[in-house]
């Protein structure tokens, strides 16, 4: 496959109008494809058709956009960067598409208050008036789809399509969502958002299903005809919420896996990973903007630091880096982002492309499981009042990869797929609101090999509640609770007591326990006098524990050669020190020896993986902010036998000795952005 050693890629992002006759006038061919080269891309991602739904070639289908003057672009560029050995993907705009959007109103999404999208102003979730969103449950709207690319797909030669914005943005209560789901369950759509509701939740999933079957046919549009071209979708918004319908069946779809992201390093290093796992093939793709800290920033380009670290994090993951570039409205580029910036930044990174693509090692993993992207406590609202934001099912998992993180515990994050075939000690399932049966199949046969899990919040399968010898009762009426340690308990919650128990800015879940042989309860609920934001109160600006009581809050559960540790609340979303070294306590417990430890500082992350019976590690100097401030005396602790650490890629000799544990130290020289070091 054409993406195999293809690291280095690029986008130029323009979705320009052309109601002004001077967009796209200034489309310089050759100069764009000549500083691609110059800065050692490899492929070039090549918008077909941008959401503007106005082609980008001379279409039988739509309409060209008319600042092109009849100039196919596309096609040029295509051609242009097969001449100078670039690779290129089809960049083609589906469900937002202005053009189909204003010519076919029949075709268009419909939200719970009745509007088409394109009638709200100024309001966030692509409600700025400016995005045409049409429905793939369409018949319609689908052959129109078909017939773009069969059309592109039979005028030109291409290695890969990525076809974006694979999501609703909307819950859509079209004519065509209302007959399919009539037809499939011989139900009205609901209206109401009812996590307690099995109605509801089943029409959530099927939205999800909905839109992975729309993928599987968008991608069997091109495979008809060009089976070796590959796929990829959109995959960011996996971690949207359940609004998108995005979820880990897209990848039956794609090729690899890819879509762009806008955050920092953390939330990087937590997809990098999870894309890693879930891709059909390897590398994955990792899309990011010039523009600091996102497109809309238009005229203001990143550090170099900060693209090094975006495009080194990528590859240490097995992954390829996509810069995503905002072209000027008239067409013309910034020339020197390529001949200097990523010229130096690629020449860079290439010279370690050939240590990469190994297994990585972990000790835990954090399970993203990504069709309970939602707060079972949003209940009894109408859809049009729904919660956008991400809340407990990201916020709890990229808590925990933070603490993983900062106390240098190697870990790794996984969708379902991963579950059964995963040999990491601990599984981490963090706040997961709702488990399958299928993937409880899993989890019970990799406790089977001995595996430990830590759960956090909801027991959201029974047998999972059988397992663990309890019953879930509901949760607390207060919103602000304590955790007081038991003695068994006060090891794992150390810095905590009756007095001063650890503090929850959330409700618990409540159990009982209805089999406690092989179980221990680890600290129990400790409640505020006071219902929080009430009249009534104990101490003006706080909630203090006042209503001590015997109800577990943390437990752990001997099953078998396994154990498992529940707590009532998601503690690893927590910002005090204390509280998040009693999630660090928590995982070490289960995870026993660690397969390597290091001193290194809390945003500075240690990556370990094995390719060709060679040990490789990578330290990324994951600061949110520029300028890096460069580390010092960081060293790696492993146990290994005649064997010696060299820097790469020049193989320097770096200094070790061996510890009074028996372990070889390696000292590390200074760390300015990264390092790789391989062992042999």
């Amino acid at each position: 496959m054409w993406i195999e050693g293809n690291y280095r890629r690029n986008l130029m992002d323009m979705h320009i109008d052309d109601w002004n006759p001077e967009f796209l006038t200034k489309i310089n061919v050759d100069e764009y494809v000549e500083a691609l080269k110059d800065a050692g891309i490899q492929a070039a991602m090549v918008k077909g058709k941008p959401h503007t739904g106005l082609c980008y070639y001379p279409t039988k289908i739509g309409r060209m956009h008319k600042g092109l003057k009849g100039f196919d672009f596309f096609g040029t560029m295509i051609q242009k960067c097969h001449e100078n050995d670039i690779a290129v993907i089809a960049y083609f705009t589906q469900i937002f598409d202005n053009w189909a959007y204003d010519e076919h109103p029949d075709w268009r999404v419909i939200t719970g208050d009745g509007k088409n999208m394109r009638e709200y102003r100024g309001k966030p979730d692509f409600k700025t008036g400016r995005y045409g969103i049409v429905c793939p449950n369409n018949q319609d709207y689908r052959a129109y789809v078909k017939a773009c690319l069969t059309e592109m797909n039979t005028m030109y030669d291409f290695e890969g399509m990525f076809l974006d914005m694979t999501f609703w943005p909307e819950v859509c209560y079209c004519p065509s969502c209302r007959k399919r789901y009539l037809k499939e369950t011989g139900k009205e759509l609901p209206r109401t958002v009812d996590w307690n509701d099995p109605d509801w939740k089943e029409f959530v999933y099927i939205r999800e299903k909905w839109m992975a079957d729309y993928a599987e046919f968008a991608t069997q549009c091109v495979k008809v005809i060009h089976p070796e071209v590959t796929i990829e979708h959109q995959f960011s918004r996996i971690t949207g919420s359940w609004v998108d319908g995005s979820t880990e069946l897209l990848t039956n779809a794609v090729d690899y896996a890819g879509g762009d992201y806008y955050g920092g390093f953390l939330q990087q290093t937590f997809i990098n990973k999870y894309y890693k796992n879930t891709s059909p093939n390897l590398p994955f793709i990792y899309h990011t903007s010039r523009c600091d800290p996102e497109l809309v920033f238009h005229t203001t380009t990143k550090s170099e630091e900060e693209l090094l670290l975006h495009v080194i994090t990528a590859l240490m993951h097995n992954g390829a880096f996509l810069l995503v570039d905002a072209i000027n409205p008239d067409g013309s580029i910034v020339p020197e982002v390529y001949h200097g910036l990523m010229k130096k930044i690629y020449s860079e990174t290439s010279t370690y492309e050939k240590y990469i693509n190994g297994n990585l090692v972990h000790d835990a993993f954090v399970w993203f499981a990504t069709h309970a992207k939602y707060d079972p406590n949003e209940n009894g609202i109408q859809v049009m009042k729904k919660n956008f934001q991400p809340k407990y099912y990201l916020e709890g998992p990229i808590g925990a990869a933070s603490i993983l993180r900062e106390n240098n515990i190697p870990f790794d994050v996984i969708g379902s797929k991963k579950i059964q075939s995963e040999t990491a000690e601990v599984m981490i399932i963090s706040h997961v609101a709702s488990i399958r049966d299928e993937e409880m199949d899993d989890i019970e046969k990799y406790l089977e090999k001995g595996g430990n899990l830590y759960i956090s919040g909801p027991i959201a399968n029974d047998r999972l509640q059988k397992l663990l010898g309890v019953k879930v009762t509901g949760r607390t009426a207060h919103d602000f609770t304590y955790m007081s340690p038991s003695d068994a308990g006060k090891e794992l919650f150390d810095g905590f007591t009756d007095k001063t128990p650890l503090t929850v800015a959330m409700h618990q879940t409540e159990i009982e326990i209805v089999d406690d042989s092989n179980l221990t309860v680890l600290a129990t609920q400790t409640l505020p006098y006071t219902m929080t934001n009430t009249y009534e109160f104990a101490a003006i600006h706080s909630n203090p524990p006042g209503i001590y009581t015997d109800k577990p809050c943390a437990i752990q559960k001997k099953v078998g050669n396994s154990k498992i540790i529940w707590v009532a609340a998601p503690i690893e979303m927590s910002k005090p020190y204390m509280s998040r070294q009693v999630f660090r306590r928590m995982i070490q417990s289960l995870a026993g020896e660690p397969s390597f430890t290091s001193n290194a500082p809390k945003f500075v992350e240690v990556l370990c993986w094995i390719k060709d019976e060679k040990t490789y590690f990578g330290v990324i100097n994951e600061q949110e902010e520029s300028p890096i401030a460069p580390m010092y005396d960081i060293y790696i602790d492993i146990k290994m036998t005649d064997k010696k650490a060299y820097m790469l890629p020049d193989k320097q000799v770096l200094k070790s000795e061996t510890t009074k544990d028996g372990m070889t130290r390696i000292y590390l020289p200074k760390l300015n952005v990264f390092q790789m070091l391989v062992l042999e």
